[in-house]
Formats: C-alpha cells, structure tokens, sequence
C-alpha cells in the first residue's frame, strides 16, 4: 500500500496547480513511476457514457469519460486515502460507506440478536 505521508505530500504540491497542470503531473507521475500507468481512450471504439480513460498511481485507479474527469475522480480517491475520517468512536473509515454511514449500535444489536 502506498505510504500517506508520500501521498499526502503528493496531493498537496497537485491540489495547488490549475487543472491541466494537475492532469499533466499526475499522468506524467503515472507514467514514470514503478506500478503507475494510464490507459487512453481507444479511437477505434464509440465514444459514450463509459468511461474511456484511466490512471493508476499510488495503488489508486480511477477512470472518466474525459482526461479531466479521470484526474478529478483520482485526486477524489487519493484524498480519501490520504486523510480518512476519523469517527466519533476513534474508528478511522477510509472508504465511507454508500450510500449511508454505518450505525455501529444497530449492526451490534443484529449479531446479538443473530448468535
């Protein structure tokens, strides 16, 4: 797993740039790191709703219809990682859940009540 203070770091240098430099950085960063790759549309196939573009970098993929919409769910996803939140009870959630937070009295009332 990609180490946050790394990423952290990472996302605060990019977070400060326009969004063509965050694209050009991050798929640059794709590109030239060990693990990292990008996958462009394919101009044989017809563009459409799917998504055509994709990066992986830190251990992130994410994917867009277009090369900004692909950066932006990226730096969406690497900041979940990088700063997670951290619940009332001290449990951090690094990825929430969808689409309603979880009650954890209710799940523990349900195994009680299952055993």
């Amino acid at each position: 797993m990609t180490n946050p203070p790394d990423l952290r770091a990472f996302l605060e240098t990019v977070t400060t740039f326009t969004p063509v430099a965050q694209a050009h950085a991050i798929i640059h960063a794709a590109g030239s790191t060990d693990g990292g790759e990008i996958i462009f549309p394919n101009p044989d196939k017809p563009k459409g709703d799917e998504p055509s573009w994709r990066i992986t970098l830190h251990e992130i993929t994410a994917s867009g219809i277009t090369q900004i919409d692909m950066i932006q769910n990226w730096i969406r996803r690497a900041n979940k990682l990088a700063r997670p939140e951290v619940e009332k009870d001290g449990d951090i959630t690094l990825f929430p859940p969808f689409p309603n937070p979880r009650n954890h009295g209710e799940e523990i009332a349900n195994l009680r009540a299952s055993l």
